[in-house]
């Protein structure tokens, strides 16, 4: 996976965001873009599913069709088949990568992406956990601990880096698409 890829590809996108949505006197846009990435994360819970002890489906959800209809008539022609968990998993990589940009100068990123290690606790929970605890740390220094079990968070749901870069621009794509159409 190439992060100095994709945070130029967040770059371009956060310029256009900020030109649709420019920021308003005295706002905080990085207490903003933490707390959505506290809701995307919560979202990539939801289709990891494995925390849910209290139900038998416990499976991640990787794999979801949806079947148009049209007028009440399923058109299996254009059924779509996406991978919710990864979804998610890239959505979350976008504020991260929003964040770093917010946080750092230009040749701080570079080294960042540089040198990132990703880091694996001893299970999945733990992982989300190290992770919501570097969020809490990120205006006093966890940023790189926050990406490093971020990507090890990656590796341990199954996605290979062509996987997540490939989600992560097709995402990309979509939301520009969203800053043109007034989203």
């Amino acid at each position: 996976m190439n992060l100095q890829k994709l945070f130029e590809m967040q770059r371009q996108l956060d310029e256009h965001i900020e030109k649709e949505h420019p920021r308003e006197p005295g706002e905080d846009r990085l207490a903003k873009k933490i707390l959505a990435l506290y809701g995307e994360l919560g979202e990539l819970l939801n289709e990891w599913r494995g925390f849910k002890y209290w139900s038998y489906d416990q499976e991640p959800r990787t794999v979801l069709t949806e079947i148009p209809s049209y007028d009440g008539i399923p058109f299996f022609a254009d059924a779509k088949t996406r991978n919710p968990l990864l979804e998610e998993y890239v959505d979350c990589l976008h504020f991260i990568l929003s964040i770093g940009l917010e946080l750092y100068a230009e040749e701080d990123i570079e080294m960042i992406a540089a040198d990132l290690q990703l880091f694996r606790r001893v299970n999945i929970i733990e992982q989300f956990q190290g992770i919501f605890y570097n969020i809490s740390r990120l205006r006093s220094g966890g940023y790189t601990y926050l990406f490093e079990h971020f990507l090890g968070l990656g590796k341990m749901l199954g996605f290979t880096w062509e996987q997540i870069e490939e989600a992560y621009m097709k995402k990309n794509a979509v939301n520009h698409q969203r800053q043109e159409s007034g989203y």
